[in-house]
């Protein structure tokens, strides 16, 4: 059988032994801990940039629905003053119709019926008195 050899140590090179392993614990369990953190702190980047993305879609859609209730409601100050402008000069022109009617045509259609202008006995004159109302007690006079 073969024998094993042992190398004694000396107590300054076991702790230097122990010192290096405890070194490397250290520094393999403070990458772990690195790697978890940049694996968390990766979620939450992640996170903050949906989160961005997801107000400036919030943002952009909140203006243009914004400006587009602007422009309808500059679009309905516009028809607005149309629609007062057509009604005055609808107005107008309801008024120089008025004004403008032919009345000689009027005394055409009348003389056509039979009718005429009225002679000096044809008037009948009635005073009133300063009651508000009156009452027809007889017909009025044929002439």
């Amino acid at each position: 059988m073969l024998e094993q050899k042992t190398v004694p140590m000396t107590e300054d090179e076991i702790d230097a032994y122990y010192d290096r392993r405890r070194e490397e614990d250290l520094k393999r369990y403070y990458t772990l801990q690195a790697n978890r953190v940049f694996r968390e702190e990766r979620g939450h980047l992640i996170y903050l940039i949906l989160f961005m993305v997801v107000a400036s879609v919030v943002c952009t859609v909140f203006l243009k629905l914004n400006f587009q209730v602007q422009q309808k409601t500059y679009r309905v100050a516009v028809l607005q003053k149309e629609i007062d402008a057509l009604r005055l000069l609808n107005e107008d022109t309801r008024k120089r119709l008025e004004d403008t009617r032919d009345y000689f045509a009027v005394c055409e259609k009348a003389r056509s019926f039979g009718m005429e202008y009225p002679k000096e006995g044809n008037i009948v004159y009635y005073s009133i008195e300063d009651t508000d109302y009156m009452f027809q007690n007889e017909d009025i006079p044929q002439s």
